[in-house]
């Protein structure tokens, strides 16, 4: 498996793509609507234009607490930028949407994806955790790439991997995340 995700210009944020054969919509409600939301990540309860939802993962063992998540933008079917307090830290996400623009779907090997969208529509998914710390991408990389994966088998109905792949798919990419930094 190969890492899609690299820092930006600027060596701040950590940006990973997925190329999706699913119109933005399908992908936006998974995004956006709480059921679809659960299928690859967690729930949210709350209304999202108050600008703050009580999010809680459901994807990973352990403690499925809600944490709070601020929206600070939400551009329906383009771009969802949201941040939560992590620990001590807070944690700034934004999820882009884009057309493709004739390029072929793949997943995070690169592999073509073999899912077809009705209408041919094939998006680019790109995730930016913004503010990344240096000491932190080689561990925080590989988690998004699971998610990643996660959300681009439930938009396009194909495999959602589980822990039971998480050391031996996903871990195994931490020096290559690594390497970014230095």
């Amino acid at each position: 498996m190969t890492i899609t995700g690299d820092l930006d210009a600027d060596g701040q944020d950590l940006v990973l793509t997925r190329t999706l054969a699913a119109p933005r919509d399908r992908i936006w409600a998974h995004l956006s609507t709480s059921a679809l939301l659960e299928t690859w990540f967690g729930t949210f309860e709350g209304d999202p234009g108050s600008g703050r939802v009580q999010v809680t993962m459901t994807a990973e063992p352990g403690d499925s607490s809600a944490v709070e998540y601020t929206i600070h933008a939400c551009e329906q079917g383009a771009l969802l930028t949201v941040s939560s307090a992590m620990g001590e830290d807070t944690w700034r996400l934004s999820v882009e949407l884009a057309d493709a623009g004739g390029a072929e779907a793949s997943d995070s090997a690169g592999a073509p994806d073999r899912g077809e969208a009705a209408d041919g529509a094939v998006t680019v998914v790109s995730l930016r955790h913004h503010a990344v710390p240096a000491d932190m991408v080689q561990h925080i990389g590989p988690g998004w790439e699971w998610y990643l994966d996660r959300l681009t088998g439930a938009v396009t109905g194909g495999e959602i991997p589980g822990m039971d792949v998480w050391d031996s798919r996903y871990m195994t990419l931490a020096e290559d995340y690594a390497r970014l930094t230095r």
